[in-house]
């Protein structure tokens, strides 16, 4: 998969062009154009869909899991997850009905069209624009708190009876994730490894930068110590958030990940509906000790973290980073 392959236009879709006559693997396939513009882990874009007829298998895919970062796979569920929901969103919209179901094996998700059926969900029509609009903003934002009708907004995202939206926003609270943050920033750059692979993914330009600017942010990256500089920095990020947002599930198996990823893509994108920034901070959770410092923290005990991110206004805008092309992710049944 070239680098240079990375393209902004991909953002463009226009969806008057959804061809509604069309077979229905054609029609799977346009709303995949949806489904690729989800956020995941450093943009690794970790997914691969097989449509069969009205079935859309989506695959991981283990060429673009960060095996240094995210050993335990979670992100890489939490990514397929998203990229389900956009896909799911991009069903309703064009009056498509699905099923979602969910394996252990090396298909973990498969959607089932249904075009005989009306859509049946309660995910609100909103979100279906913000596919195309939302971002993931990196910085600082302002000083103002969410209010409550958004807050209730995004806690009706989630539809799932197995996964639960945590808000903290107290001052106390939000200092101590900072805190960790801070720690879990320094031990991570502490690993060469880690380092690398971030440098890879800054250095392909997956993260938006010029080809200039991804080439010297690997270097610094890989070879420098930044350690300090990122704590700091993210430490502040979080503080400047006028909330975390963390989502737990029950259970801590791929299918509870993937979940958790529909829901955070919900989120994200009602978020967004509402001129609020998303952002999330990965690092604490990619540590086993401080995701379990974590649970503690939020007298969570008895429940799994899945994901972490900062809510807020934002100070500044920020562009839609690069995808790779649909074609790029549809594979034939082997």
């Amino acid at each position: 998969m070239a680098s240079s392959d990375l393209t902004h236009e991909v953002w463009s879709i226009d969806d008057g062009s959804f061809p509604a006559d069309a077979s229905l693997p054609e029609r799977a396939r346009f709303l995949l154009r949806y489904a690729i513009l989800a956020p995941s882990s450093h943009n690794s874009q970790p997914w691969e869909f097989v449509v069969d007829g009205g079935q859309i298998e989506v695959h991981a895919v283990e060429d673009r899991w960060l095996d240094v970062a995210d050993h335990d796979r979670r992100e890489l569920y939490v990514s397929l997850g998203c990229a389900v929901e956009n896909l799911c969103i991009a069903a309703e919209r064009f009056d498509l009905d699905f099923d979602v179901a969910y394996h252990q094996d090396t298909a973990p998700v498969v959607v089932t069209l249904q075009p005989d059926s009306e859509p049946s969900s309660d995910r609100p029509p909103a979100l279906f624009d913000a596919i195309t609009e939302r971002v993931t903003n990196h910085h600082l934002f302002r000083d103002a708190p969410l209010g409550d009708p958004v807050r209730d907004e995004l806690r009706n995202c989630v539809l799932e009876d197995d996964v639960t939206l945590v808000m903290v926003d107290e001052p106390e609270p939000k200092s101590s994730v900072a805190e960790l943050q801070a720690e879990a920033d320094r031990l991570q750059m502490d690993n060469s490894q880690y380092r690398k692979e971030l440098g890879y993914w800054i250095g392909i330009g997956a993260l938006g930068d010029s080809w200039l600017k991804a080439r010297i942010g690997q270097a610094v990256v890989s070879h420098l110590d930044i350690g300090d500089s990122e704590a700091k920095k993210n430490s502040k990020l979080i503080q400047s958030a006028p909330a975390v947002g963390l989502l737990v599930t029950d259970s801590d198996d791929p299918s509870a990940r993937i979940r958790a990823g529909q829901v955070f893509e919900r989120v994200a994108l009602a978020a967004a509906s509402n001129g609020v920034a998303v952002h999330p901070m990965s690092q604490i959770l990619e540590r086993p000790e401080m995701r379990a410092e974590l649970t503690s923290l939020l007298n969570r005990h008895d429940a799994s973290p899945q994901h972490l991110f900062r809510l807020g206004y934002p100070q500044s805008e920020q562009d839609h980073t690069p995808r790779w092309p649909l074609e790029t992710f549809l594979a034939e049944r082997p």
